[in-house]
């Protein structure tokens, strides 16, 4: 291939990552953003994030779920600690008995296969039982077991998520599973020390069903260099209430203001009401009780 040729393709192979990124970019903020010097296919599949609700009557292969169990295994794990596990249903009638939370969640369901992730503690239990080790001298007070499991279910889960969508699945969290401890306990067959913090529905979604990209916070909300600074923050929030609004419109969304609904569901999360088998498996998930 000539020089020139090879010049002429690369310069079409740069516009075209060019054109990806704004795109991602664009659909992401919904304002114009500044282009990107570099662009790769790992930020196209990370931006292009959506939630799925509906699927395709076909199954997850077992190698697309091998794989990302194998990119969940590849998170960060605080002390190589690996505080976690994950359940897989794909039994339509543990499914069916799954479907718990609000409106009995009708994609839960329809989703070849739903992930229960949870944080796990068992597996320590289990070493220190065999090693004779009580733990006499851990305090049961002490919330850094349970901070450390929470991040390392979380870290792992976006791995797998983001190892899903890059096979061209789609798939949406289910936070609720979270309210019904008693419920997957029996269900799941799930040992003390283990508590389901979300779900995760995966498949392939139905072309016929699209769901749009939720536009997020300006990144000036969220990023702070050298010192917090909340100067311009009612600014950025009243720009992103009208962006959500127009996103609510174009996908036939319940209208809501994202400043007051937001802040209504995290007073909700404040109180106790539905929230007493979940705060008691968080308090005895550490290994001192």
């Amino acid at each position: 291939m000539s020089t020139s040729a090879v010049n002429i393709r690369s310069a079409i192979a740069a516009t075209n990552t060019q054109v990806e990124a704004r795109a991602a970019l664009d659909e992401r903020y919904r304002v114009p953003c500044t282009e990107p010097e570099q662009w790769n296919p790992t930020l196209s599949v990370l931006l292009g994030h959506r939630s799925v609700r509906a699927f395709l009557p076909r199954s997850v292969e077992p190698w697309a779920l091998q794989a990302a169990i194998a990119a969940a295994q590849s998170a960060s794990s605080s002390l190589n600690l690996q505080l976690w596990s994950v359940v897989a249903v794909e039994d339509p009638a543990r499914k069916a008995r799954l479907c718990l939370g609000v409106a009995d969640q009708r994609w839960i369901r329809e989703a070849p296969l739903y992930l229960i992730w949870s944080a796990d503690l068992s597996r320590h239990r289990r070493v220190a039982e065999r090693i004779s080790a009580h733990g006499d001298n851990l305090d049961p007070d002490n919330l850094d077991p349970l901070a450390t499991a929470l991040v390392d279910v979380s870290l792992a889960a976006q791995n797998a998520a983001v190892a899903f969508e890059s096979l061209g699945l789609g798939l949406c969290y289910i936070g609720a599973v979270r309210l019904y401890q008693q419920e997957l306990r029996d269900e799941l067959a799930l040992p003390s020390h283990v508590v389901p913090i979300f779900g995760m529905c995966v498949g392939y979604p139905d072309p016929d069903r699209p769901t749009g990209v939720k536009p997020r916070l300006p990144q000036d909300a969220v990023l702070h260099k050298e010192r917090y600074d909340a100067a311009a923050d009612a600014a950025l929030i009243e720009s992103y209430d009208a962006r959500m609004a127009d996103f609510q419109g174009k996908q036939r969304l319940k209208q809501v203001v994202w400043s007051d609904y937001s802040l209504r569901r995290l007073f909700n999360l404040h109180t106790r009401d539905g929230r007493e088998a979940y705060n008691a498996a968080l308090r005895n998930l550490s290994l001192a009780r």
